[in-house]
């Protein structure tokens, strides 16, 4: 599946997704997602709350389509759904490549400035003046 165009649809689905990355705990999730499916308690099992806390953590991400669910017999595996971290992404990248060359512009003016600092001749050293004696 490759990452959806600039379309009504977009702006939500980067709401939701970003919305959903927003919390550690459910970034933690993804972190572990990332290295291949696990069930509900699998992933509940390194924090410190409780399996519904988890699940709802779990809906979250369902909605923001990052994770789907599996059934495997008793076993219902979570898996990690890349699109709309591709989307998003996709959408933060517009934005790196805009500072990207906003950087390369200042560093070519920089350069030009210390260009020219280097072409001008030293400015003559004042001599310092002697201190005045108070009365």
């Amino acid at each position: 599946m490759q990452p959806i165009g600039y379309g009504v649809a977009r702006p939500r689905l980067l709401d939701a997704t970003f919305a959903a990355l927003a919390d550690a705990t459910r970034r933690a999730i993804l972190e572990r997602l990332a290295e291949g499916e696990a069930t509900v308690t699998e992933l509940a099992q390194p924090f410190a709350m409780s399996q519904p806390a988890i699940s709802k953590h779990l809906k979250v991400l369902e909605r923001a389509g990052l994770i789907s669910r599996g059934r495997d017999a008793q076993r219902r595996p979570c898996r990690l759904e890349a699109v709309p971290l591709a989307n998003a992404n996709a959408w933060l990248e517009t934005y790196r490549r805009n500072w990207d060359a906003s950087f390369k512009r200042l560093d070519a003016l920089l350069e030009e400035m210390q260009a020219a600092k280097r072409k001008l001749p030293p400015k003559p050293r004042r001599k310092p003046h002697a201190k005045r004696r108070q009365l």
